[in-house]
């Protein structure tokens, strides 16, 4: 494994107004360690943040993204590539009854493709993929 890349739930988690006592310690935990993240759950946290009702929160939030990921530099914020296309296309024929939404398995094929543990709430989700899985909210 050569680091951790952080699905959606989780950065989500850590947007929260009062992030989960157990993800701020995995955070605290993982601090100096490589973390990155998926364009994929960069698309998706937008998404969700341009849909929060309170003005002030949202621009807290689009504040927060924005430093995240000027924090992060290119070189941690991974893209889909051919290689990750492919994976996903695997990952996709083996949980076509497993319930995970496509933009989640984009992120397991990152994942997969450059030999991160997928940080996730969701194991479930994820299970049978062949993924190294860490829940930071146990």
């Amino acid at each position: 494994m050569n680091g951790y890349l952080l699905a959606t739930d989780v950065i989500a988690g850590a947007l929260e107004t009062r992030p989960d006592p157990k993800l701020e310690a995995w955070f605290a935990w993982a601090y100096e360690r490589p973390k990155y993240l998926s364009v994929i759950t960069a698309g998706e946290m937008e998404r969700a943040i341009r849909g929060v009702g309170d003005a002030r929160r949202r621009t807290q939030m689009v504040a927060w993204l924005s430093f995240a990921f000027r924090g992060l530099g290119t070189e941690l914020l991974l893209p889909v590539t051919p290689a990750v296309a492919a994976r996903w296309g695997q990952m996709m024929a083996l949980s076509a009854r497993g319930g995970a939404r496509e933009t989640e398995l984009l992120v397991a094929a990152t994942a997969a493709e450059h030999g991160l543990a997928l940080v996730t709430g969701r194991e479930r989700t994820f299970a049978g993929l062949g993924l190294d899985l860490i829940d930071p909210f146990r």
